[in-house]
């Protein structure tokens, strides 16, 4: 277990473990320096609909940072990237 700065090739290493999804709480007080969990869900878009629809904690405002991993591959930059990731 540790923790790695948020890079192109530490998402490319999650994928290969069978995650597609970051998430952060959504009271991350400094963008700059996020802490993300890496999860797997089943259907990317149907679990986006779904947190869209239902929300996970029941409380407006409360849902947490998203980063798509195959969308942040397509579309940012490493510099853009911010933050850190537990990988187990």
């Amino acid at each position: 277990m540790r923790f790695a700065k948020l890079t192109h090739s530490v998402l490319k290493e999650l994928q290969k473990m069978g995650y597609n999804v970051l998430i952060a709480p959504a009271n991350c007080e400094d963008s700059e320096n996020i802490t993300w969990k890496a999860i797997a869900v089943p259907n990317v878009f149907d679990w986006l609909v779904a947190l869209d629809c239902e929300g996970i904690s029941g409380i407006p405002f409360e849902e947490p940072n998203i980063l798509v991993i195959d969308e942040a591959l397509l579309n940012m930059d490493d510099e853009d990237l911010k933050g850190s990731v537990f990988i187990e």
